[in-house]
């Protein structure tokens, strides 16, 4: 289980989560994470199908993309993705973007951010710091309420070629 102030760090996609508020802390209501994003780092387009994340621009200036809608983050601000709604965020900017984010409920995706930005550390993820498909079915099998689904591709079919739950 993640401690609250522990730090994991996702070389390949430039981005640090600290854990603020755990779903321990918060009895499951939420999980409060602290990322910092160096120049270039981002987070593909995808969608979370039962939670909502809520961000907020502590320092920097954050790109995001909520529901095809372009939006610029900055200092101050803060950006809503309701539940289901695709979107992306990332740091187009030269300097580093500090940015809280919320997401409610908590469920297990402290357990997943855990796994995805392990493998990440341990070399076994691609440019855009997703592990093998092989990996990425387990995943979405373990934690199919938690998952980042792409949102190129139709959950459905994600679901179905990452097999039954266990």
């Amino acid at each position: 289980m993640v401690a609250r102030e522990s730090t994991i760090e996702s070389p390949k996609i430039g981005q640090t989560i600290t854990f603020l508020a755990t779903t321990r802390d918060t009895g499951g209501a939420e999980l409060v994470i602290e990322a910092r994003m160096r120049p270039g780092a981002f987070i593909p387009l995808h969608r979370h199908l039962l939670q909502e994340e809520t961000f907020e621009v502590l320092a920097g200036t954050g790109s995001f993309t909520v529901g095809g809608a372009r939006i610029i983050g900055r200092a101050g601000e803060r950006v809503r993705v309701p539940t289901g709604v695709t979107h992306r965020f990332g740091n187009r900017s030269r300097e580093e973007v500090l940015l809280p984010a919320r997401l409610r409920p908590a469920l297990r995706t402290e357990e997943l951010f855990e796994r995805l930005f392990r493998l990440g550390a341990q070399g076994k993820a691609n440019k855009w710091g997703a592990p093998s498909p092989l990996t990425t079915a387990r995943l979405i099998r373990e934690f199919r309420d938690e998952f980042l689904y792409l949102a190129t591709v139709p959950v459905w079919l994600q679901r179905m070629l990452a097999g039954p739950r266990p």
